[in-house]
């Protein structure tokens, strides 16, 4: 799930910046149990071409994504710090 933060809503924001959690699934859950007819988008994404150092995948706006392989390690990178 996405955390939302921050708004171009001015009192919203001021919620969010306090430290107000708002995760997006669970507003698109309140979303679609409480407003009639709105429904989650749901996005697509299908990889059109994989081997075993590109892969290259379209999303739902036909935007490409090309991929490179650059490592053969399998532990996951920590970006955090």
């Amino acid at each position: 799930t996405v955390e939302i933060k921050g708004s171009n809503i001015p009192l919203l924001r001021q919620v969010l910046d306090g430290g107000l959690k708002l995760g997006s699934r669970d507003l698109g859950s309140f979303l679609e149990d409480n407003v009639s007819g709105y429904a989650n988008p749901k996005p697509i994404f299908e990889t059109t071409y994989l081997d075993d150092s590109v892969r290259i995948s379209r999303d739902q706006d036909g935007k490409v994504f090309v991929y490179g392989k650059v490592s053969d390690g399998t532990e996951p990178t920590e970006y955090a710090g």
